[in-house]
């Protein structure tokens, strides 16, 4: 297969419906603003785009670890992932 095939074939939409509760929609809203997205649709595509990333790396081993204004670092726990230390 074609290189140009293959990304035509990841980039081809599929209509979804999900149902959602009033707090994910709400925390569409706010993603919608963080990520400059231009849509909803666009705002749950990047979302888990960004979660697909996030997973990857911490089954891979490793820590998403995030530096606070003050300085300090702090681990964030996903329950479910990173094996026995979950």
């Amino acid at each position: 297969m074609a290189i140009s095939d293959e990304r035509d074939k990841i980039m081809a939409l599929k209509k979804v419906t999900m149902n959602l509760t009033e707090r994910d929609i709400a925390n569409t809203e706010v993603l919608t603003v963080r990520l400059n997205a231009r849509n909803k649709a666009s705002t749950v595509s990047s979302a888990l785009a960004i979660a697909e990333g996030i997973t990857k790396k911490i089954e891979d081993g490793g820590e998403l670890i995030v530096k606070k204004k003050d300085g300090s670092l702090e681990t964030i726990v996903i329950a479910g992932l990173g094996g026995a230390n979950a």
